[in-house]
């Protein structure tokens, strides 16, 4: 497992609202471009090409519904078009309380990680390890599965706490957050909130990407050197 001084990882998920204008990607890119978290961008496949084009520097996670997930060959289809506007992808996330299906079809489309709400009975056990206490899971060779935990709202309006207390030294946190409402405001207030409670004294948290994650629990399921990651 982690060694207990080695910083925690967080990796933020933010989910794009659907229909979201170029003058909104804008605001997007602009806050990832203005603070030194790195923020995976899970995006709708119908948006996936203009938000590509706005944002050429951000990493984005292709979202996956039941829809997406029907058949082997729609599953084919919409990652050959997510992938055609967007040649670097390699992670997706469940969403929709929906389970992980034609995992094969994932690995066969390069697909590395599968972010879920939460994992499903599959009975066959992880083929490689995991750090402990990471929410992490290798179902099938080729493909981690991660289970990402939504941000919540507790006490006064306006207090936005992600979790109960700072994330634990050598632990893993992934946070999912999607916007309450429409246009992207709320997001990127969410977002920043998020961000502050990771950055500045005191806080020994590093941020990192979803794609990242293959990389930091390498062959054996030990998290690499800090190279990939971001210091809050």
């Amino acid at each position: 497992m982690p060694h207990e001084s080695a910083p925690a990882t967080v990796v933020i998920l933010a989910r794009v609202p659907a229909g979201t204008t170029a003058e909104e990607f804008a605001k997007l890119d602009d806050l990832q471009r203005r603070r030194s978290a790195a923020v995976t961008w899970v995006v709708d496949g119908a948006d996936l090409d203009r938000f590509a084009a706005q944002c050429p520097a951000a990493r984005s996670a292709l979202a996956l519904d039941a829809d997406c997930m029907r058949s082997r060959q729609d599953l084919r289809r919409v990652l050959g078009r997510a992938q055609s506007a967007s040649p670097a992808l390699d992670a997706v996330v469940v969403v929709g309380g929906t389970a992980i299906v034609h995992r094969d079809v994932l690995v066969d489309s390069g697909i590395r990680t599968a972010v879920v709400e939460r994992f499903d009975e599959t009975s066959r056990g992880s083929r490689r390890p995991a750090p402990g206490g990471w929410p992490c899971r290798s179902i099938l060779w080729g493909l981690w599965e991660v289970e990402a935990s939504p941000a919540k709202t507790a006490g006064m309006i306006g207090r936005w706490i992600p979790w109960g207390g700072h994330p634990t030294a050598g632990s893993l946190t992934v946070i999912s957050i999607a916007a309450q409402g429409a246009g992207t405001r709320d997001l990127v207030d969410r977002l920043s909130r998020a961000i502050d409670r990771h950055t500045g004294a005191g806080h020994a948290a590093r941020f990192a990407l979803v794609a990242e994650l293959p990389a930091m629990l390498g062959s054996v399921g030990q998290p690499q050197g800090g190279s990939v990651l971001r210091a809050a």
